[in-house]
């Protein structure tokens, strides 16, 4: 259960034209996820994010599994 201050801070929100604004982004963007994407738009991007940080991710040591099922 919300307490009512809560309910008063959801209110609040609500009646903020900004925040409605942002969760229509954020719905019509979630959308878009549902939409199948092109695997050279998808590469594509992994090469643009890449660039952001150009240090290599730090080594990480092999977790040896003794038993795999597949």
């Amino acid at each position: 259960m919300l307490t009512e201050e809560e309910k008063q801070e959801l209110k609040e929100l609500a009646g903020s034209a900004a925040i409605r604004k942002e969760f229509r982004l954020l719905r019509r963007n979630s959308m878009a996820l549902q939409r199948h994407v092109d695997v050279d738009k998808f590469i594509s991007f992994l090469t643009a994010m890449s660039r952001l940080n150009p240090k290599p991710a730090a080594p990480r040591p092999f977790v040896p599994y003794r038993q795999v099922k597949i």
